[in-house]
């Protein structure tokens, strides 16, 4: 019997092509389960890992006094709920942690309580239990980033992101094995690939200014590099990103994400109707 080009190989071999598409798309929690509780908080961080993400993300600026502090804005303004406002580098560490960021806009008084976090905190709530996408959004402080980690031992257990080329060529001199993703808005396919492998960076992140198809993953894939993309909350572009085989999805909402990621993997390893509509090789001629 010759097996090489039997329709039932070729069809076993399709299902388990599509099983390893499934499987490698990770679900990555954008500033924690955002969609739930106020983006970068304590309780957003916690929710993503009651949820079972694989991974949380978040965005890093430092204080006047030098303290890195996990928020998005420059400022405090639009997730304040106590009225406090000023840009984070011109307050000091005391000042930020007296300013409560439960989202009135979003949220209401529910978390009216909640504060900013430094990235040390977030990253000992999460050493063992989650990993840690750090996004750092401001200047000179990919060292004292790195401090941090290593202080914690936490090497593995993170990925440095950044939109800015000059921080992330800094992380990779000052760190040679440190996972690093380069975000970009909108890509440029071959200068941006150039510039990922310049630093050994595992993968690129991008925005919606990029559309995701099966070619641009399979381009990056020969090349070594993976592709994640943000922010994705709509559920039919969910689903759609996971069954092409997106590397990365980062959303607001990972407990859909999970749920999809699930789902098509168990519609896809259903053995039973794969046994009904398969006979054994053995009885085949």
């Amino acid at each position: 019997m010759k097996l090489k080009n039997h329709p039932i190989l070729i069809v076993i071999i399709t299902f388990f092509n599509i099983i390893q598409i499934i499987a490698q798309t990770k679900v990555i929690a954008h500033r924690g389960f955002s969609g739930i509780a106020p983006e970068n908080t304590w309780i957003a961080f916690q929710k993503a890992i009651d949820a079972g993400a694989e991974y949380i993300e978040l965005d890093v600026h430092k204080s006047k006094d030098g303290e890195l502090f996990v928020i998005h804005d420059n400022t405090v303004n639009r997730t304040s709920s106590n009225q406090k406002k000023g840009f984070i580098s011109k307050m000091t560490s005391k000042e930020i942690q007296e300013v409560k960021v439960g989202y009135p806009k979003e949220f209401g008084d529910e978390f009216k309580n909640e504060r900013i976090p430094t990235l040390k905190e977030v990253l000992k709530l999460a050493k063992g239990k989650i990993k840690v996408c750090i996004e750092l959004k401001a200047y000179d402080i990919e060292e004292k980033v790195l401090k941090i980690v290593n202080a914690l031992e936490m090497n593995d257990q993170v990925i440095i992101f950044s939109f800015y080329d000059f921080v992330l060529i800094n992380v990779r001199k000052l760190d040679s094995t440190i996972p690093i993703l380069y975000l970009k808005y909108k890509l440029e396919e071959e200068k941006n690939f150039n510039f990922a492998k310049s630093i050994n960076a595992f993968a690129i992140g991008v925005g919606y200014g990029t559309k995701v198809t099966k070619e641009l993953l399979d381009k990056a894939h020969e090349k070594g590099i993976e592709i994640w993309q943000s922010t994705v909350n709509d559920e039919k572009n969910m689903y759609h990103l996971i069954n092409l085989g997106l590397d990365g999805l980062i959303t607001n909402n990972p407990d859909s994400a999970l749920e999809m990621v699930e789902e098509l993997q168990k519609n896809t390893l259903d053995e039973t109707s794969i046994i009904e509509k398969i006979e054994p090789l053995s009885n085949v001629p």
